[in-house]
């Protein structure tokens, strides 16, 4: 999230709660954790948060990734890098080919229909403006093509598919230049990026702007689903707001797209899902060194879109800090359950359904307290609307260590993707090469000493810890 937000006061500053005990899962058969970082950059030390992943389901080898990675060659540098792999994520290497000097300003990306086509959303730096690029090779060590640019934007999220001769990209964005604050914008190309319409999804009044999180879901039959957070009133550092999808059901061709959901309550697009739900806005570390206010996730059952799941995180009541809830509908987000899950001091939830109808959801959350605290991360999965899912365990690490350099520290959003009989997705934590705090196992590329718990540089020198993206992929459940 950026730093154009209303004010709202202080940071909060409430102590983690003990959750219950529970027993470790054990581990998956089939299951693997891979830290992105190369064995080049062994010596570095960055904050490489806020990590995203774009795969293709014609072709398993090929696969990019990203987080706030700087340039190796320095602030000087005109390029900001994203991660490859064409091995299927067993290696990974940087190509320094996002037009924004040395990093950028949020990231996320979506593959095209031809491998190896890739869309990119970046708040570039300096000056922030948003760039949706493109590129026919996402291996090539050229620069990605910049199709459209604008200012005063926020948290652009990168959806596509593919319809005919053409892509369709979806851009999920907070534009702080829409009219009345209503800033809930989709930019959508019907054209492979050559050109893009900004869509407005608010149609409800605002505070003066909504959440910066929008969030697409696209599934084959070209439904697409939009969540965003209606931002209603604010006192100090807590807003209250709404929890809203909108859906369209032509992939957003019509003039006047994303009117296919009708609340019953006012008659308006955007099925209100919560309503009056308090966000503790905190741009400030709050939750493991980590910063709040914009978690939120939507999935569509690819081959079946009346179901769609939603994940989003509030204060539910007055001693917690952070809850995320996940709610489903099965008619096309026209009426929702109650809550299937809810997890006390958790963020970063990403949901995605696999094709024979199994969930998947990735969080993190804070567990003990103090000096004890760790940020575990976790994928479940339920085959049956979470009555019952499965549990594993990816990372438990420290929480407290290392010490945050910027917000956000391991980011407002990580993420969760299907393809065949695998979830995949990508995480950042602590990166402390510890047998202990990865249950599935881990693979480093970047130089480690297990026996003594260490990173090395490429002379054999210790290297502090650090927070690192890691890969990983996890069978579907039968």
């Amino acid at each position: 999230m950026g730093a154009r937000m209303i004010a709202v006061g202080v940071a909060l500053c409430v102590a983690c709660q003990e959750p219950e005990r529970q027993m470790p899962p054990a581990k998956l058969a089939g299951g693997r954790v891979v830290d992105l970082i190369p064995l080049s950059l062994s010596g570095e030390s960055w904050q490489d948060a806020e990590p995203f992943l774009a795969l293709y389901a014609s072709n398993p080898k090929l696969m990019a990734a990203s987080a706030f990675t700087p340039n190796p060659g320095g602030s000087a540098s005109a390029t900001a890098p994203i991660f490859v792999s064409d091995d299927g994520g067993d290696s990974w290497t940087l190509r320094n080919t996002l037009p924004s000097e040395s990093m950028t300003a949020d990231i996320t990306h979506a593959v095209g229909s031809n491998p190896p086509v890739l869309y990119a959303g970046i708040i570039k730096v300096p000056n922030f403006p948003l760039n949706e690029l493109k590129t026919t090779d996402f291996l090539s060590p050229a620069t990605m093509t910049l199709q459209a640019s604008r200012a005063d934007i926020d948290q652009p999220f990168v959806r596509a598919t593919q319809v005919s001769s053409a892509d369709r990209v979806y851009v999920g964005l907070n534009d702080f230049d829409a009219p009345d604050g209503r800033t809930a914008t989709v930019d959508v190309s019907l054209d492979g990026g050559a050109t893009y319409a900004s869509r407005r999804i608010e149609t409800r009044p605002t505070v003066g702007q909504n959440g910066p999180s929008i969030r697409p879901a696209v599934a084959q039959d070209h439904t697409v689903y939009v969540a965003y957070f209606g931002w209603r009133s604010n006192t100090a550092s807590n807003v209250t707001s709404d929890v809203v999808v909108v859906r369209d059901d032509s992939g957003a061709t019509g003039a006047t797209p994303f009117r296919s959901l009708v609340d019953p309550s006012d008659h308006l697009p955007g099925r209100l899902v919560a309503t009056h739900v308090t966000i503790p806005w905190s741009n400030a570390p709050t939750l493991g060194q980590e910063r709040i206010g914009s978690t939120l996730g939507i999935a569509v059952d690819p081959l079946h879109s009346d179901t769609v799941y939603l994940a989003w995180a509030d204060r539910a009541g007055t001693g917690d800090i952070y809850t995320v809830h996940v709610r489903r509908s099965t008619d096309r987000g026209a009426t929702w359950s109650g809550d299937l899950r809810t997890l006390t001091n958790a963020t970063d939830a990403s949901l995605a359904v696999s094709t024979n109808g199994t969930v998947g959801l990735l969080y993190q959350q804070v567990t003990g307290a103090g000096d004890a605290s760790r940020w575990v991360t976790r994928l479940e999965q339920s085959k049956d609307g979470f009555a019952t899912h499965q549990d594993v365990v990816l990372a438990t690490v420290p929480a407290t260590t290392p010490p945050f350099q910027f917000l956000p520290y391991i980011g407002d959003y990580n993420c969760l993707l299907t393809r065949g009989d695998q979830f995949l997705g990508i995480f950042s934590a602590n990166n402390m090469p510890d047998s202990a705090n990865f249950p599935q196992g881990v693979v480093y590329q970047r130089r480690v000493d297990f026996a003594t718990h260490r990173l090395l540089d490429g002379s054999g020198a210790p290297v502090a810890v650090s927070i690192d993206p890691f890969f990983f992929s996890v069978p579907v459940l039968r």
